[in-house]
């Protein structure tokens, strides 16, 4: 059997049928949905560029406090170091965008946004830095006063009654001891 194909035979050609026109309602529903989503993905977007920077800039804060507290001023620049790079992490990070070109036109920079989100990031992360080591200061120059009018009011008494001379300040002492143990406890009941 054989098949004799025709060359005189009309070629079919098949034509793309146009589209049926979306009814306007669904097309201004589909333009509202479109909007909606791009002020979700927008607001999520902020919302977590804020907590990761407020994470970043807490972290960068509580090292510095714990460094402070443990070693006290030998800990100083390196928690003022650790202190300033956690902060700054985040801005640095945004700075991947950023260029600066020099072409026969002039000067072309792209994303310049991103460099002021930078620099508030980098004055933000100094602020945190700043409250971290003021704060420590503030305490360890109270620490020092507090105990220096100690150590005199005790030589006072010392020199108007010399025999307490020994007793008087392990009685300081001890009730010293005892009201930071009365402190610490307390707070864990709390």
């Amino acid at each position: 059997m054989t098949y004799d194909s025709d060359d005189g035979q009309e070629e079919v050609v098949s034509e793309i049928a146009p589209d049926t026109p979306l009814p306007k309602n669904l097309l201004e529903h589909l333009e509202e949905r479109k909007i909606h989503r791009k002020q979700v993905i927008d607001t999520t977007e902020k919302l977590s560029r804020f907590f990761v920077g407020w994470s970043l800039n807490s972290t960068g804060f509580f090292i510095a406090k714990f460094l402070l507290v443990t070693g006290g001023g030998i800990n100083l620049w390196l928690a003022i170091t650790l202190c300033f790079s956690v902060c700054s992490v985040g801005s640095l990070a945004g700075l991947t965008g950023f260029r600066v070109n020099y072409n026969s036109d002039g000067l072309e920079v792209d994303n310049m946004q991103n460099i002021f989100k930078s620099a508030v990031g980098l004055v933000t992360a100094g602020t945190v830095t700043w409250l971290a080591t003021k704060d420590y200061q503030y305490f360890e120059t109270l620490t020092r006063e507090t105990a220096v009018q100690i150590n005199q009011d005790i030589q006072t008494i010392e020199k108007q009654n010399p025999q307490l001379d020994p007793w008087l300040s392990i009685g300081i002492a001890a009730l010293l001891v005892l009201g930071a143990f009365s402190i610490i406890f307390k707070g864990g009941r709390d």
